[in-house]
């Protein structure tokens, strides 16, 4: 009776390993963003990927091949239009909408060149994620407590403009030359050094096909900024 207890205890002990190991396996998905809360606190990593991979599809689609991306022309070529305001409710830097089938994105006048940047990449985001109108949406600066969305939609805006693979062939060493090469503030800059020194680390560049493709169609951008650096 008492080996009866004891196999039957050791075979729940090995359930409730099994079950934790399974547990442990499905939070896996949110490690990677938790450990890199400087651009998200909490995002599904199927919705991280979806958010990366239709940043890469964007700049294949539309052939870009150098930086910094000219984010105004992307969007017209998308067939999307950015209008410009004196002020926007809410304090918001920029918005987006859909009038009569056409997107279009609202952004604040007074916002330096960099946000403006980086705020049409982020509403961009939002209508190729197929977040307008079905969201309250609101755009300011990057901030770890953005909701979901918001969230997606900086994932989408910091890989569109400031694509890892591309700032690996360039051999960037900080923040500041992120900034100077893809043209967006400092602050977002840093956001993305952190995320590339994670990757340096771990050397994980060129894993997805779709990577591979963007670092490709950027190869003769990444050789002669090469070249203009070792002359």
């Amino acid at each position: 009776m008492a080996f009866a207890s004891y196999t039957a205890l050791s075979c729940w002990r090995r359930v409730g390993r099994i079950f934790f190991i399974l547990l442990l396996l499905y939070c896996c998905k949110f490690i990677f963003v938790i450990h890199n809360s400087y651009e998200v606190i909490f995002m599904d990593y199927k919705k991280y990927q979806k958010s990366r991979n239709m940043s890469w599809e964007i700049l294949l689609k539309e052939n870009v091949r150098e930086l910094p991306v000219n984010i105004v022309e992307l969007c017209y070529k998308l067939g999307i239009a950015v209008k410009y305001y004196d002020k926007l409710e809410q304090g918001n830097d920029g918005k987006c909408t859909v009038i009569n089938n056409q997107p279009i994105i609202f952004i604040r006048k007074d916002c330096n060149r960099q946000r403006k940047r980086f705020t049409i990449a982020h509403e961009l985001g939002h209508i190729m994620l197929g977040h307008v109108g079905q969201y309250e949406l609101i755009n300011r600066e990057i901030s770890p407590n953005d909701n979901p969305i918001e969230q997606e939609a900086n994932v989408f805006a910091s890989r569109l403009l400031a694509p890892a693979c591309v700032l690996w062939g360039l051999e960037v060493k900080s923040a500041d030359e992120i900034s100077q090469i893809c043209d967006i503030s400092l602050i977002a800059a840093e956001y993305r050094w952190q995320r590339l020194q994670k990757l340096y680390k771990r050397n994980k560049f060129l894993v997805a096909p779709l990577e591979r493709e963007v670092y490709k169609q950027f190869q003769n951008f990444i050789l002669s900024h090469q070249h203009q650096v070792n002359p």
